[in-house]
């Protein structure tokens, strides 16, 4: 390089640090320390901020006014669960007792125990149940808890001086299903719900009586004949009745005790029928009867849809009481050792069937009268 052109470049460094002085100069001291910084370092003014435009607050839902309550007369009948919307405006709900569930304490525990029915004994959709409630009306159901608190340690809850809440609608955490529901366009707006609580109640003592069944008649002979306290049946082909006949006398008997001998009397949702074997009993011979010795026992399982008809049509609650009536059966040729009477279950059998042989067409839920 020239000897002029290295004269240039230092002449051109030279008028470029006079002029950052002389600007320096003229902004003041502390922008002069600015100047100085090398141009890595200089830091630009912040943006300036905008304040933002206030927005306001969405209006909170009122909590819908729903009630749910229940009137327990008595232990063993038949219970009434009421829905009532003491709100100002109309409501969706779930209105079916199927959808309840029951904890029940007894005296002098802290444990409660959950009651509710199988998964094949509640509708599939809740939608499929829904009600609009409008303000000032209710819904109102009756049910059979007995369904609901029917194994394990639930049916000795279902007792006297007992205390039970009830919960209608779902009690897991990660339920996306709403009991209670705002209408669209009707305000004010209502928050849902996924349940309604009741208010505790008391159970009271009050009998319910099934009737009692006469030990004997005919021979007077000491036999007895016992059914379990409850069976729970999917379907009628799965509801079998183990029935155990007992020979309380002193003496052996023989006891015709088979199927063309037994019957069951049966109260269910579509009422009362006398189940009994669909043929006359056979002609009698050795091999049909049973040698019972004083003391012992002899037990064979029923399947109830060889005997019964429409009372296996409807799923729900059936009162099941086994008899033996030998009184047809030829026993006279067997000799005087062998029984010739009727028998009956003093206590009886409390059958859940959950899905009957017909489909239930159930009618669509209704509001109570006013």
């Amino acid at each position: 390089m020239s000897s002029i052109g290295k004269l240039a470049r230092r002449v051109c460094r030279g008028l470029r640090s006079i002029g950052l002085v002389i600007v320096a100069g003229l902004l003041g001291p502390q922008s002069a320390a600015w100047a100085q910084l090398p141009p890595s370092r200089a830091v630009a003014p912040a943006p300036r901020t905008r304040r933002p435009r206030p927005i306001a607050p969405p209006v909170a839902a009122a909590a819908a006014d729903v009630k749910l309550t229940l009137d327990a007369p008595t232990p063993r009948g038949r219970w009434t669960m009421r829905v009532t919307n003491d709100g100002s405006v109309p409501v969706r709900i779930v209105a079916d007792a199927r959808f309840l569930s029951l904890e029940l304490t007894r005296r002098g525990e802290k444990r409660a125990e959950r009651c509710e029915l199988p998964v094949a004994m509640r509708p599939d959709d809740w939608t499929d149940r829904s009600l609009v409630l409008p303000a000032g009306r209710a819904y109102v159901e009756t049910f059979e808890p007995r369904l609901y608190c029917f194994t394990g340690n639930a049916p000795k809850a279902l007792g006297p001086t007992s205390i039970v809440v009830g919960h209608l609608g779902s009690l897991g955490k990660g339920s996306t299903d709403w009991v209670v529901a705002p209408i669209d366009g009707v305000e004010p707006t209502v928050a849902p719900l996924r349940r309604l609580d009741s208010a505790p109640i008391f159970l009271y003592d009050e009998k319910l009586s099934f009737g009692q069944g006469a030990s004997a008649r005919g021979d007077s002979v000491a036999l007895a004949l016992d059914g379990p306290p409850s069976v729970d049946a999917d379907s009628p082909d799965e509801l079998a009745v183990s029935v155990t006949l007992r020979n309380t006398g002193s003496r052996p008997l023989l006891v015709r005790f088979r199927p063309d001998t037994m019957g069951f009397d049966v109260v269910s949702p579509s009422g009362r029928e006398p189940c009994a074997w669909p043929r006359r009993p056979a002609a009698p011979t050795p091999e049909l009867f049973t040698r019972l010795a004083p003391g012992g026992s002899t037990q064979i399982s029923f399947d109830l849809a060889a005997f019964c008809g429409e009372s296996l049509d409807r799923d729900g609650l059936l009162v099941v009481r086994p008899w033996l009536d030998t009184r047809a059966a030829g026993v006279q040729e067997m000799g005087g050792t062998a029984f010739r009477g009727w028998v009956s279950a003093t206590a009886p059998t409390f059958v859940r069937l959950q899905r009957g042989r017909q489909p239930q067409m159930r009618v669509a839920p209704q509001l109570a009268p006013e």
